[in-house]
């Protein structure tokens, strides 16, 4: 549900930064219009020239108001809505009145999922709140307002969110651990865009590969969110950030990033076939945590040498599923709790 939100995001950040490279650069009409004007200005004809140009240019920056407009409500109606509705149909909300309590625990390995859910949690909310961030600083011109949109509406369906699993049979329970871990996936990621220097050296981000039940099963993929086995999530050292406090260092370095993650096995009833073998072969369900160090590939930088132009559109679009989602390139080694 939550990814299911976060793709709706996506599709707003892209359409956003769509509105706002066409503010920065120019197209052709445009540019013609624009010499035009030039041109008209050398003539006897200028103060008639440039009445035109004033008058196009207001036009302009009504119409930009009314796009920034429609974007800003849009996303703050359509993403609760959203979130709310997928809640409803895929985890029951709301088929109970009483209102329930969760203590499920933190990471430890007696919890339902070793604490995969809480990494999980943390995740989500640090990339919807980086994604909202950069849909409203467009839409607010950069304003502080902008942190109250952000910042308010991820705390808003984090809470929700938590008070809709209180009145589900489905859940534990209104989580205030899972609360907490996604009020600080929250405070991560505005740290983050407060911040552009330390992040361009670190990032989260996270990487799923369905387990063997999904891979059988594809028709049940609208539970991949509970397939814990299948998830990692991770944080990422970013030596390109170097290039972007002015430190000169070699070229391949910019590629480079060093992981450090979290995952578990075996926790959820979509590794059946692990817990049969451990069942019947060495007595026992063998529940396991992992946390891993690892090198991999920067797949943002890679997306970069693709383009001359890494500023456009086009490149820096490409640039934002690899901003979240971690691309397995590389090797790490884990160390088993």
């Amino acid at each position: 549900m939550l990814l299911n939100m976060i793709s709706c995001l996506v599709a707003c950040a892209i359409t956003a930064s769509a509105f706002a490279q066409g503010m920065d650069k120019p197209g052709p009409d445009e540019s013609l219009r624009i010499n035009e004007a030039r041109e008209n200005k050398k003539s006897d004809d200028a103060p008639k020239g440039t009445a035109g140009a004033a008058d196009s240019g207001g036009n302009k920056a009504e119409l930009e108001a009314i796009k920034k407009k429609a974007i800003r409500y849009s996303v703050l109606f359509a993403v609760p809505v959203n979130t709310y509705v997928v809640s409803l149909l895929t985890w029951d909300w709301g088929r109970t009145t009483k209102f329930r309590f969760s203590h499920e625990g933190w990471f430890s390995r007696n919890t339902y999922s070793g604490g995969a859910d809480k990494a999980a949690h943390l995740f989500s909310f640090y990339a919807i709140m980086r994604i909202l961030y950069n849909i409203y600083d467009y839409t607010e011109d950069g304003a502080p307002v902008k942190w109250a949109y952000s910042a308010g509406l991820s705390t808003f369906l984090a809470l929700g969110i938590e008070i809709g699993d209180g009145f589900c049979k489905n859940q534990n329970g209104f989580s205030i651990a899972d609360l907490t871990m996604g009020f600080i996936g929250i405070g991560i990621g505005s740290l983050l865009e407060l911040f552009p220097a330390v992040d361009a050296f670190m990032s989260l981000s996270a990487e799923y590969y369905p387990t063997k039940y999904f891979r059988k099963h594809p028709q049940r993929l609208k539970w991949f969110l509970d397939d814990y086995s299948g998830w990692r999530f991770m944080a990422n050292i970013k030596l390109a950030g170097f290039r972007y406090v002015g430190v000169k260092v070699p070229e391949f370095m910019r590629y480079i990033m060093f992981d450090v993650g979290y995952y578990t096995h075996d926790y959820t009833r979509y590794d059946y076939r692990h817990a049969e073998i451990g069942r019947y072969v060495e007595g026992g369900f063998k529940k396991r945590r992992e946390i891993f160090i690892g090198v991999s590939i920067n797949m943002m930088e890679v997306v970069k040498d693709f383009f001359t132009d890494k500023e456009g559109f086009a490149c820096r679009a490409l640039q934002q599923p690899f901003k979240y989602y971690h691309v397995p390139a590389g090797v790490r080694h884990g160390f088993t709790l």
